[in-house]
């Protein structure tokens, strides 16, 4: 069985195109035009939430105060249209001088030639690079060479609501989910002794579906990719954690991630696997609730979802020195700590992420524990066109339009298909 899949929109555009791009998206952008003021450091980053922008507002007011020299201008960006404004910026030739970017974003652009080699320009930036967490490296690094810094890091965890996982009245302590056998079992158990839903199930739901997969997948020893790069969906691994996640759906609560968030604070869901957001959604919750590890299989450790903020430098940018003070401040152990705690993330810098903040609020512990314990998507600038292909076919077995074994051997098929193209 043969599907196209939606294609990603997000790839450089060849100059030729330059002119009729601009025209298309005025909208979105103020114009494409080179005339900017090159003694200006310009900063475009995603923190657009008026909490966010305050904490923002004070970074930024600390780098004026201590280098008054360099005058910044800053653009603020939307996650719905931030990575388009973002490349038709560098095809009119005016993209900022220092970008964040996502995790995921980052071998498209690193790969494209368009991003300043870190290593080469600040031996600072490089010794700072050493501090990160391990995997948050990756993402970073295009042959051998960084291109951009681990900024910000979060995860997620498993939820539990504690009054529907005691409703028989065996036991009132927080039940703990163990491994997958043991995590089923308390599953199937809320959904009978409450009659709602023993545990969230993510499905068809654009760039969320597969951050709730993957867990599965690398918790049962499996992986997308080979090491020297070539697809791996249709491994026994991954069939079993689709076939388990699938599974679910008997006593659990099929729906998108902003529904079962809002379930799980409702009252209505018995386990649930989400972010820190969540956190604050429950501050008003009236039944005890826990997080616990995501849960590993046939012996394999829980391996959760990390996202990731990096911050980068335009090659083309005039402003080189200026820019390596700016990612020199804005990653600076003390500065960097306050504004991920404003933010409600980790700072990627290991020598500050423990900070008592982190253990002592609700829950830390456990975010912190699983921090150790996550990974990033793989390093491959079509990765946006693989995840595509990935939450298309995890849905197909989803709603049993395919087995586990075909939608992720169709998966296969169509990743290998990409990559073969130029």
């Amino acid at each position: 069985m043969t599907r196209t899949g939606r294609k990603s929109e997000f790839t450089f555009y060849a100059p030729i195109a330059l002119t009729v791009l601009c025209a298309a998206v005025l909208s979105l952008i103020s114009g494409c035009t080179r005339d900017r003021d090159s003694k200006v450091l310009h900063f475009s980053h995603f923190w657009s939430e008026p909490t966010q922008r305050a904490a923002m507002d004070s970074l930024l007011s600390g780098f004026k105060r201590e280098h008054p020299e360099i005058p910044i201008e800053v653009t603020e960006l939307s996650w719905a249209d931030g990575k388009t404004k973002l490349m038709v910026g560098f095809n009119a030739e005016t993209p900022p001088d220092v970008m964040e970017l996502g995790s995921d974003w980052v071998p498209q652009f690193s790969s494209s030639g368009v991003l300043t080699n870190l290593f080469q320009s600040d031996s600072l930036l490089r010794l700072r690079e050493s501090f990160a967490v391990d995997y948050s490296k990756d993402p970073g690094m295009w042959r051998d060479t960084c291109f951009a810094i681990p900024w910000l890091v979060d995860t997620r965890v498993m939820f539990v609501n504690d009054s529907l996982a005691n409703r028989d009245g065996k036991d009132s302590s927080k039940t703990k989910l163990g491994d997958w056998t043991k995590f089923r079992t308390l599953a199937q158990k809320i959904q009978a002794t409450s009659l709602v839903g023993g545990v969230g199930v993510n499905g068809s739901d654009e760039h969320r579906l597969y951050k709730k997969f993957l867990p599965y997948v690398w918790s049962n020893g499996g992986h997308l990719f080979s090491t020297d790069g070539k697809p791996t969906f249709a491994l026994p691994a991954n069939v079993e954690a689709l076939t388990y996640y699938v599974e679910q759906q008997a006593y659990g609560t099929l729906e998108t991630q902003k529904n079962l968030d809002d379930a799980f604070r409702r009252g209505r869901l018995g386990i649930w696997f989400s972010g820190s957001w969540l956190i604050k959604a429950l501050k008003n919750a009236t039944f005890p609730w826990h997080t616990e590890i995501f849960p590993g299989n046939n012996n394999h450790p829980g391996e959760s979802f990390a996202g990731g903020e990096y911050l980068a430098i335009s090659r083309s940018s005039p402003l080189q020195k200026e820019a390596r003070t700016f990612l020199a401040y804005i990653t600076r152990s003390d500065n960097e700590l306050r504004f991920a705690k404003a933010v409600n993330m980790y700072p990627a810098d290991t020598t500050v992420a423990s900070d008592s903040y982190y253990l002592t609020r609700r829950e830390g512990a456990v975010f912190t524990e699983q921090l150790k314990h996550a990974r990033m998507t793989p390093v491959l600038p079509k990765w946006l066109e693989v995840e595509s292909i990935l939450e298309d076919e995890v849905a197909q077995a989803i709603y049993r339009k395919l087995s586990p074994q075909d939608a992720l051997e169709e998966g296969q098929r169509r990743v290998l298909e990409l990559l073969r193209e130029p």
